[in-house]
């Protein structure tokens, strides 16, 4: 355990992306219902989500979601007028290809805004946020929404007891613009994390 997180052990690398993909894969329960049901209600939550930045993502051209599961995120970011693309380990096309969150398969500074509320399910939190770093570009942001002494979720690689924490990993010359509790209902576990990345 290091100081503000607790990782989860796995067998091996394989055995995380195995149980990662299993919460949503093609066929689960999970997918129908966010691909159904669940849709337009997350929809509705993201663009509540984003409404506060609507003056920064005016500035910003693309966007990438990481960790986008089946896309709703990156759906009202285009809604927006952003050319915004998803990874997640199970790809959901147009929307969302497939990619790992500790190897994006992006050129380095190439976002103006990346997004993520995974960093629960991510096993190796210093390469998750090296990995940010290296694809936005200079004056670019990212926001993070994070769970934050949650230990109800099954296929959570990490328990973050504080946000600070993700702060601390940052490497380069970064403003913290947010670091507060998100306060809204559809996810009243989550702490919000806006950066930017200074020229």
């Amino acid at each position: 355990m290091s100081e503000g997180i607790e990782i989860k052990n796995y067998v091996s690398y394989d055995d995380y992306i195995k149980h990662q993909k299993s919460k949503a894969d093609y066929g689960t329960l999970l997918r129908e219902k966010l691909l159904g049901e669940f849709w337009e209600p997350n929809c509705a939550g993201f663009r509540l989500n984003f409404k506060p930045y609507e003056e920064i993502l005016s500035t910003c051209k693309n966007a990438l979601c990481i960790g986008a599961r089946v896309g709703e995120e990156v759906f009202v970011l285009r809604e927006l007028g952003l050319d915004a693309i998803g990874i997640d380990l199970v790809d959901n096309p147009p929307l969302v290809i497939k990619g790992d969150c500790h190897d994006l398969s992006f050129e380095g500074e190439n976002c103006d805004f990346i997004f993520s509320n995974i960093f629960d399910h991510v096993l190796y939190p210093d390469k998750f946020i090296s990995e940010i770093e290296r694809v936005v570009k200079p004056g670019g942001y990212c926001l993070l929404h994070l769970s934050v002494n949650v230990r109800d979720d099954a296929h959570a690689a990490n328990v973050l007891l504080n946000s600070d924490y993700v702060v601390s990993l940052f490497k380069k010359n970064i403003t913290v613009l947010e670091n507060q509790k998100l306060n809204q209902p559809e996810w009243p576990e989550y702490w919000t994390l806006l950066i930017k990345f200074n020229e």
